[in-house]
């Protein structure tokens, strides 16, 4: 149990609202989105200070680059300031997960390990590549040893690569959750809840949309969170669009009703960004707080989400996709 005095986090909260200001608004995204290319559009992160200055980074076709060493960035300044680095590690585990899963991906289909690895996890990539290659297994978790063990004995059976991320994906949010219930905060509790429901709608819808049966739903959902399993199991032969109005009466349910367009309910897509939408509405209560650990775990969404729709943006506009299509699967943001 990690107890958490919030008076502790006095410093923390009033360096976290000083950079709150350096997050991209929307003006900055609108700029990203009206520029005539990607190449401008990438112009804006340089004005924002993006990355960590490495020279690698200045094409824009090397943007997954410079967006890693941004997440690499933010975490070094979070865990400068957190009070409670366990706090800070419970989320950094997630790239843990990662990590292994591209590393399982390469030897279990006989290639070459792709340079996508991260150094945001607790381990560095160096370190998961030396655990994994020698099997040194006692030095990793116990969740994501059991879930490397679940992988090599179901991927032995089947030879199904889906395996690999089924297994990963679920111990990772097993982990999640357990990290996140473990704060003594009622804000990181309630979002454990919040992060069980959403994963296992997202997770109910991929499986129905592939036409998944219940047996193969069981396996899937994460314990957690407050829509009963039984509910999934029970509209386990009905669509997407029929399941969401199931659980019209829970929060999410009543949010996607309301943001997702009757023909949209099978569109995993959409339903994927009013998910995490949700989720953001959620985050966006830590705007209340003035001192706690409520600011510092707000930010790190608000990064997450930031990056992810630079990344929408700047693929969109490689691919030249219309303005209007990058813009409806943009992400809510935090300021």
């Amino acid at each position: 149990m990690i107890r958490v005095n919030q008076d502790d986090y006095a410093y923390a909260a009033g360096r976290i609202r000083a950079r709150e200001i350096k997050l991209l608004d929307k003006s900055r995204f609108d700029r990203m989105l009206e520029s005539p290319d990607a190449e401008e559009a990438y112009k804006v992160l340089a004005e924002a200070e993006y990355g960590m200055g490495s020279e690698s980074t200045k094409n824009v076709l090397e943007f997954d680059a410079l967006l890693a060493d941004e997440m690499r960035k933010t975490y070094a300044f979070l865990s400068e300031i957190a009070p409670d680095k366990e706090v800070i590690k419970a989320f950094k585990r997630r790239y843990d997960f990662f990590n292994v899963k591209v590393l399982l991906k390469a030897e279990l289909s006989n290639q070459e390990i792709p340079p996508i690895l991260v150094e945001t996890g607790t381990y560095s990539a160096a370190e998961i590549v030396r655990i994994i290659r020698e099997r040194d297994y006692d030095a990793l978790f116990p969740v994501m040893r059991e879930a490397i063990a679940e992988v090599y004995d179901v991927f032995s059976r089947t030879r199904d690569p889906q395996a690999i991320d089924l297994i990963l994906d679920k111990a990772l949010y097993r982990r999640f959750y357990e990290d996140l219930k473990s704060i003594e905060n009622d804000f990181v509790k309630e979002l454990a809840d919040v992060i069980a429901d959403t994963t296992n709608i997202k997770m109910f819808a991929r499986a129905r949309v592939l036409n998944r049966q219940i047996t193969f739903i069981r396996n899937i959902l994460i314990d957690g969170g407050k829509i009963d399993k039984s509910v999934y199991f029970s509209n386990s032969e009905k669509s997407v669009g029929e399941f969401i109005n199931e659980i019209a009466g829970t929060g999410i349910g009543a949010e996607m009703l309301k943001s997702v367009k009757v023909s949209e309910k099978g569109n995993i897509q959409a339903l994927e960004k009013a998910l995490d939408d949700y989720i953001m509405k959620y985050i966006q209560r830590a705007k209340m707080v003035t001192i706690g650990i409520e600011p510092l775990i707000a930010f790190l969404f608000a990064k997450e989400t930031e990056i992810k729709n630079v990344r929408i943006i700047l693929t969109g506009k490689i691919n030249k996709l219309p303005n209007d299509l990058i813009r409806e699967r943009l992400r809510l943001i935090y300021v």
